[in-house]
C-alpha cells in the first residue's frame, strides 16, 4: 500500500483556500482510518484531521476532511501565515483488517506535502 500526495507544493495567499489530495494504491481505503498531520518550522507534528469528522483542537473552524472511496481530501478555508507546514496524509489500519494481516509483513511508504504561504 502506498500514499499519493498532491499537490506537492503550493503557494497560498492569506485567506485563501487550498485543497490537498491523498490517494491510496494497492489497498481499500475502506480497510483504514484515514488521518492528516503537518509539521511546521519548529518540527512539531500536529495531528489535524480524522475520519469520522475529528479534528485537532481550535481546526475545524478553518480545516474540512473527507475520505471518498481511494481519496482523503484536507482543505483549508481560509489559509493564515502560520499554516506554512509540510502536511502529511497517514492511515492506520482496521481492527478488523489487522487480525486478517497477522502473517504478512506491512510495506513502507513515505508521502509528504508543502505549503508555503505568502502575504501577497
Amino acid at each position: 500500500m502506498t500514499l499519493e500526495q498532491h499537490p506537492r507544493e503550493v503557494t497560498v495567499c492569506d485567506g485563501n483556500e487550498i485543497a490537498f489530495e491523498c490517494t491510496m494504491r494497492g489497498d481499500d481505503m475502506s480497510s483504514y482510518f484515514m488521518y492528516w498531520y503537518r509539521q511546521g518550522p519548529q518540527g512539531a507534528l500536529e495531528w489535524i484531521y480524522h475520519e469520522g469528522g475529528e479534528y485537532g483542537e481550535g481546526l475545524q473552524d478553518r480545516f474540512v476532511g473527507s475520505v471518498e472511496h481511494s481519496r482523503t481530501t484536507l482543505q483549508i478555508l481560509a489559509a493564515k501565515q502560520g499554516d506554512a507546514a509540510t502536511y502529511y496524509c497517514g492511515a492506520r489500519i482496521t481492527q478488523e483488517q489487522l487480525c486478517s494481516l497477522v502473517d504478512q509483513k506491512p510495506t513502507d511508504g513515505k508521502a509528504d506535502l508543502s505549503a508555503f504561504l505568502s502575504s501577497n
